[in-house]
């Protein structure tokens, strides 16, 4: 085997199409299934059942895991040796949750272009849990994202701390309170706890964001329902069924602030939750006896366009 063999691989598992992935690899399907049928020969096992669509066997699954983790190494290799040619390009793929990166990703990429205008970037966007184990296979280079610490494989610095507030519409507090609600909400940032809000529909985040987990055991620790009416992976999309009236929605500070304007200021309610309601965000990459400059750079960048380890 070979690197275009893993790469093959990977591109297959991926598609679960010889023809797509043939297409993405820009090669034919004859020589794509040629480079499969050496490794299945090589290994002495079958590695994907030529269904429709297309499916990995036990042994299929387990090479992928080696191949995401042979594709890593092979892009390290390459990237110190861009480091000691002096190469100043290359593609940077940095992994963010979408709301974070509506925040932090125009300014920081705008800057970062300007100071290495050969590199590309391509920012992947998803949920914290799948951010971090798309960097433990390798799938991106870097994160912004929350990451448990001592994480084998995975070297990260903190970069600042996201400070969770809750945003509702007046009109529904009244609805809901009637002229105790500016009490209610008083109450709730006074406490730090949820509880007074009994009866309040809280739209949330999926499970395994960050976010949408801190929401979550905040509500367990009120004793309020878990249920939402509404979950979504966009917190823009809550924030604004929030300003519809549909319900209360946890959101990070800053993007409270980019939504808030105008009427819209006055006619919304930002409860600061305090200290249980914060998260830390990381910049992380995978361990490795040399970090690529071009991480190393738009970690700094990152790090200086913000407040490292300071609470917003």
């Amino acid at each position: 085997m070979n690197f275009s063999s893993m790469e093959y691989f990977i591109a297959l598992a991926e598609e679960r199409s010889f023809t797509r992935a043939a297409q993405r690899l820009m090669v034919t399907q004859q020589t794509l299934s040629a480079h499969i049928a050496g490794m299945e020969r090589e290994l002495g096992v079958r590695l994907v059942n030529r269904t429709v669509p297309l499916t990995l066997t036990y042994a299929g699954e387990v090479l992928l895991g080696y191949a995401h983790r042979f594709e890593a190494d092979r892009r390290a290799m390459e990237q110190e040796f861009a480091d000691i040619a002096g190469d100043a390009q290359g593609l940077l793929r940095v992994g963010i949750a979408s709301t974070r990166g509506r925040l932090l990703m125009p300014r920081a990429i705008a800057a970062f272009r300007q100071s290495r205008p050969g590199v590309r970037v391509h920012v992947e966007e998803g949920e914290n849990a799948e951010l971090v184990q798309a960097l433990r296979e390798g799938r991106v280079d870097m994160v912004v994202a929350t990451v448990p610490a001592g994480l084998a494989g995975v070297d990260s610095r903190l970069l600042r701390t996201e400070q969770i507030v809750l945003v509702a519409s007046w009109s529904m507090l009244r609805a809901l309170y009637g002229e105790r609600a500016r009490q209610v909400t008083e109450e709730v940032v006074r406490s730090g706890s949820l509880a007074p809000l009994k009866g309040c529909p809280f739209l949330l985040l999926g499970r395994h964001d960050e976010p949408g987990d801190l929401s979550r055991l905040l509500l367990e620790r009120a004793g309020l329902p878990g249920e939402a009416p509404v979950v979504s992976s966009n917190s823009e999309t809550l924030f604004d069924l929030a300003m519809r009236d549909v319900g209360a929605t946890f959101v990070p500070h800053d993007l409270a602030q980019a939504m808030l304007g105008g009427e819209a200021a006055r006619a919304m309610c930002v409860m600061n939750l305090g200290p249980a309601a914060r998260i830390d965000i990381h910049v992380a990459w995978r361990s490795s006896s040399h970090v690529w400059s071009v991480m190393a750079d738009f970690a700094q960048l990152l790090a200086d366009q913000l407040d490292p380890g300071g609470s917003v």
